[in-house]
């Protein structure tokens, strides 16, 4: 074992909380800093984490160290996200923690006289495994943020098909804005998941909010009745605009096998459900 290099090291690790601080003040000058102070405390325990890594890195087991610097990039990464950092100013941190440990090993070798060679080793180790941290962070917070934005965008589809129960038995799914093929296919899963869940025996599907419908959406649609009457569900279109309905006489589309009303508080009105609504 070099004994400059486990020197070196040690003096890392002895100072790895003036390091850390040295990046906090950094982000907070440049307008970076967390929304709370536990989020601030937690950024400033890894950041010493990492120069405490850095400084074990010069004397441990290379594939300890490079499981250690991969697992703090991927937490990093995610914690980034989670604070909405972005992606450039996330990586420009990564940037200032290579800054300010060459910064300091250059003090340490005019204090202490290393020789080049040590110099060159504690590079050779340490430079790799923060590329390896910049490659983890940014696999990382891309998933992530992929991953929140897959938990949004299943969220508010869920909420573009909304099946409510105005009865035990009786539900509306109120249809509002265009419908393509990836919603008709949404429209599908979700009312037959929903109706099924909530027991519901008849389901006025109300179409007053959609604008235009093709071919391909009335198909599906007649999909979803004809899935719908498998499970023994009755189904009730209420809401065909005249230029809607024109429009599905005009393309030569027979729904057949279930009733159509003018609004629905025509269909509710003439099912006697009004009171109990």
């Amino acid at each position: 074992m070099d004994k400059d290099l486990r020197a070196l090291g040690d003096r890392i690790i002895q100072h790895k909380e003036e390091l850390a601080d040295a990046v906090t003040q950094n982000r907070i000058k440049n307008g970076i800093n967390p929304p709370n102070e536990r989020q601030k405390q937690l950024l400033i325990d890894w950041r010493i984490e990492l120069f405490q890594f850095i400084g074990e890195a010069l004397y441990s087991n290379l594939e300890q160290s490079e499981k250690r610097f991969l697992e703090w990039g991927k937490k990093s990464g995610q914690a980034a996200v989670e604070i909405n950092l972005s992606l450039d100013a996330a990586l420009d941190s990564q940037r200032l923690y290579r800054k300010l440990i060459w910064d300091f090993v250059g003090k340490e070798v005019e204090k202490n006289e290393y020789d080049n060679q040590t110099v060159m080793r504690a590079v050779g180790i340490v430079d790799p495994l923060l590329d390896k941290v910049v490659y983890s962070f940014s696999v990382a917070y891309v998933d992530y943020n992929n991953h929140l934005l897959d938990l949004a965008r299943e969220a508010l589809e869920e909420l573009s098909v909304p099946v409510v129960r105005l009865t035990q038995t009786v539900g509306v799914l109120p249809l509002v804005g265009p419908i393509d093929t990836h919603r008709s296919k949404l429209i599908m899963e979700i009312a037959l998941n929903k109706c099924m869940e909530l027991q519901i025996e008849h389901l006025f599907i109300d179409l007053s909010g959609v604008p235009i419908i093709d071919t391909m959406v009335a198909q599906n649609l007649f999909q979803v009745i004809t899935s719908l009457k498998l499970l023994g569900v009755e189904v009730t279109l209420t809401g065909m605009r005249p230029e809607l309905a024109q429009t599905v006489v005009a393309l030569g589309i027979c729904f057949e096998g279930f009733s159509i009303a003018g609004s629905l508080h025509q269909a509710l009105e003439q099912r006697g459900l009004l009171q109990n609504v």
